[in-house]
């Protein structure tokens, strides 16, 4: 997969150089032997966005549905496919773990040293969030002995459920500091939260500790961890703790490699700008209720909206040309969300539906649909949810469950990977017992990859990184692509 270097404006604009060349540490003399926390903040952030937001997005978006690969091109067969190896993604692997990660870890020390609990609480909900999405995907990952250097070159690999005890205890280490104290100052080089006010930006930062705290539970509903999960999502729910905003970086232009990643990865680096096609199962739902956001997601082909069922891409151009199917559509300044408003409303919705207030969780939904439609510039679908978007309050749990996780499907648009893994907890968008052909086949209901080499079997994880496996003999054996994580249903 194509990796994206940024070179942004980092440190609040004030610095016109590659964020990277900055922790260039080495004995040159006109390089320098230490960097100060608040220019590597912004650095880690990028790293996490670059990987995250650019190649696991593009995953998350193909095989949640969103789109297919293009009939008329290759880029993204192996993943549509299902045809997943040891050395794919090995890039955002290595990015995440010797880049970002460990430059949270000094962070995390420095900020320490200065009694800035401020920033601790930023580099712990970053190493969190992206501790929690490697774990989702791999089931094991280093942690407990991860980021320790030359101490410890061949660290253990962690369950995942391990991995989520570590995590919970860490944000809520960090949130028990002293955010009174005189030493926290303003993180002027935030991307995320750059209020301009110390104050805004802990609330903020604590925020989203308390959001990230909450969809960890979440992803544990359906796991044998359930009950401790509700009863911690319990005592939580009813406080003002989560994001009222979305937490996102949106300071991208125009140009290589400052653009945003799915943008910078799937067109610029790639020089075209149609690799990625709709997928049948999301375009026959939004056909299928009149959903304006159609004209968001994608450009039309050139006789209207029209898709590939998912991984068709051996489709004949003389059946299909290749200008009539619609393409997915993106923009090099869109921002990238750590968490978009509507995903919060919509994990809010979960959560009260699974402990039993529907009112609320109705409140929550009509929320969560309305800012999936704002995300994209698009006026209140008040008639949407008063028609066939309507909460079932007079269904029963797993319709009301449907509901919320559907929506929230259709809203991940660009955020695939969270969808996926909704599915893989949730069995939700269902799994349809017919082709996108049949006539009997329901809109938005999933379906196998017409070129599924896994024998009908869905991708659940990614599998060990090779690149580990060369350097660290603890890395675990093979599991195949479709061995269910810790949680899933």
């Amino acid at each position: 997969m194509n990796k994206v270097k940024y070179i942004l404006f980092c440190s609040s604009l004030l610095l016109l150089s590659s964020c990277s060349d900055w922790l260039d540490v080495n004995t040159d003399p006109n390089n320098p032997t230490s960097v100060d926390y608040s220019l590597i903040l912004p650095n880690a952030e990028m790293q996490i966005v670059g990987s995250v937001a650019g190649d696991y997005a593009i995953l998350g978006g193909l095989w949640s549905q969103h789109w297919t690969q293009s009939h008329i091109a290759s880029q993204y067969k192996d993943i549509d496919s299902y045809d997943i190896t040891d050395k794919d993604f090995e890039i955002a692997w290595s990015e995440l773990y010797s880049d970002a990660l460990i430059d949270l870890e000094e962070v995390k020390r420095q900020a320490t040293l200065a009694g800035n609990w401020n920033a601790n609480l930023q580099a712990v909900c970053l190493e969190a969030y992206t501790f929690q999405i490697l774990a989702d995907l791999y089931d094991f990952v280093p942690y407990s002995e991860a980021l320790q250097g030359d101490k410890n070159l061949t660290p253990k690999w962690d369950s995942g459920k391990e991995v989520y005890t570590g995590l919970i205890a860490s944000i809520d280490s960090a949130l028990a500091k002293d955010f009174n104290a005189l030493t926290n100052t303003y993180v002027r080089s935030d991307f995320i939260f750059a209020s301009g006010n110390k104050d805004a930006q802990v609330d903020n930062w604590k925020r989203f500790a308390n959001t990230l705290k909450l969809k960890i539970y979440l992803r544990q509903t359906e796991s044998d961890n359930k009950v401790a999960a509700l009863k911690s999502i319990s005592d939580m729910i009813d406080k003002d703790i989560f994001l009222n905003r979305d937490a996102k970086i949106s300071v991208f232009i125009d140009e290589a490699n400052r653009s945003n990643p799915l943008y910078e990865t799937n067109v610029r680096q790639l020089n075209v700008g149609t690799n990625l096609r709709a997928s049948y199962t999301l375009m026959s739902y939004l056909q299928a209720n009149n959903d304006p956001r159609i004209d968001a997601y994608f450009t039309a082909g050139s006789t209207g909206h029209f898709a590939l069922a998912q991984g068709d891409f051996n489709e004949l151009t003389s059946a299909t040309p290749g200008a009539k199917t619609s393409t997915a559509k993106f923009s090099a300044t869109t921002p990238a969300y750590f968490f978009s408003l509507d995903e919060v409303y919509f994990m809010l919705s979960e959560a009260r539906l699974r402990l039993g207030n529907e009112a609320l969780s109705l409140a929550a939904y009509n929320s969560a649909v309305k800012a999936a439609f704002a995300k994209f510039g698009l006026s209140s679908p008040d008639a949407l949810l008063a028609g066939v978007y309507k909460f079932p309050s007079g269904g029963t749990f797993d319709e009301k469950l449907s509901a919320i996780i559907t929506q929230k499907w259709v809203a991940s648009v660009n955020q695939g990977i969270e969808s996926f893994f909704d599915q893989a907890r949730t069995g939700l968008p269902k799994i349809s017992a017919v082709p996108a052909s049949d006539p009997a086949y329901i809109a938005g209901e999933w379906t196998y990859s017409i070129q599924g080499v896994t024998s009908g079997a869905f991708p659940k994880r990614l599998i060990f990184p090779d690149i580990s496996r060369r350097v660290n003999p603890k890395t675990p054996a093979f599991v195949p692509v479709t061995t269910k994580v810790w949680w899933a249903k």
